[in-house]
């Protein structure tokens, strides 16, 4: 579980007001109206080969590659993480 960012924030904010615009839920409007409540309640949930896969991306994508083999050297550094074979 990790803290949502400013920027993930707005876009929380965006899809609780879409889903009260679809469905008229009274929960999304009660979240909407009292917002500043409610920002420090959210969470991500964020699944740890997934968040080592995206660091080793970003990591990679900075060397110079993207694209498909990007992806695969992300991939193939997650296999190799001394903290996934630790089961971490």
């Amino acid at each position: 579980l990790e803290s949502i960012e400013e920027e993930e924030m707005e876009e929380v904010r965006r899809m609780i007001l879409k889903h009260n615009e679809y469905t008229g839920s009274q929960r999304a409007w009660k979240i909407l109206s009292s917002w500043k409540e409610y920002v420090p309640r959210f969470v991500k949930v964020y699944p740890t080969d997934y968040k080592r896969v995206m660091e080793a991306l970003k990591k990679i994508k900075t060397s110079g590659l993207s694209g498909d083999e990007a992806i695969m050297a992300a991939f193939e550094e997650n296999t190799r993480a001394v903290a996934r074979v630790a089961g971490n």
